[in-house]
């Protein structure tokens, strides 16, 4: 096949094109990279390192498993408002995971015993608040992370990290 010159320019222009496409589906990829590391990054600040973590652990540590609406409700006003500031840093994470933006086996490796102790000990005192205030949203995103974190980990049994680390060594 013989070139001419009208030949030749459409060749190095399609290929330039091609190259621009490949370099920008890079470009958004490792720009959607750096959304995920950084959405995972909020998420330890919002969840795992927020001011009342400690104070909560300690608070859900002397609230049995199945709790009764009633035992959250007659919980002091501070420890209630805990347990509510708690939740909602949850709802912000849940929510976060079900638009992908952070993946769901990060939130499990970081916060998964958490959040399924929490929602242990709330989940019938936020299903009775629901029913007495007609809001089904309460607490529905900390609800579908907990219930998500329980099927992640009903196929693929969790290994704590140290056991992770100490495997990978041997």
């Amino acid at each position: 096949m013989h070139l001419d010159f009208a030949n030749l320019l459409n060749l190095v222009s399609t290929v330039t094109l091609i190259g621009a496409l490949i370099f920008t589906g890079l470009q958004v990829r490792a720009a959607n990279q750096a959304r995920r590391e950084q959405a995972a990054v909020t998420v330890i600040q919002t969840a795992a390192l927020s001011e009342n973590s400690a104070r909560i652990l300690q608070l859900l540590g002397e609230i049995p498993e199945n709790a009764s609406a009633t035992v959250i409700d007659n919980l002091n006003a501070e420890a209630r408002r805990q347990i509510l500031e708690f939740g909602l840093r949850l709802e912000v994470t849940g929510y976060m995971v079900s638009h992908r933006m952070v993946d769901l086996q990060i939130v499990n490796d970081l916060a998964g015993g958490v959040i399924l102790g929490f929602w242990s000990r709330v989940k019938n005192w936020s299903e009775e608040r629901r029913k007495r205030t007609g809001e089904d949203e309460f607490l529905e995103w900390c609800e579908w992370l907990a219930t998500q974190i329980a099927q992640y980990r009903a196929t693929r049994p969790y290994v704590p990290a140290y056991s992770r680390i100490q495997a990978r060594q041997i």
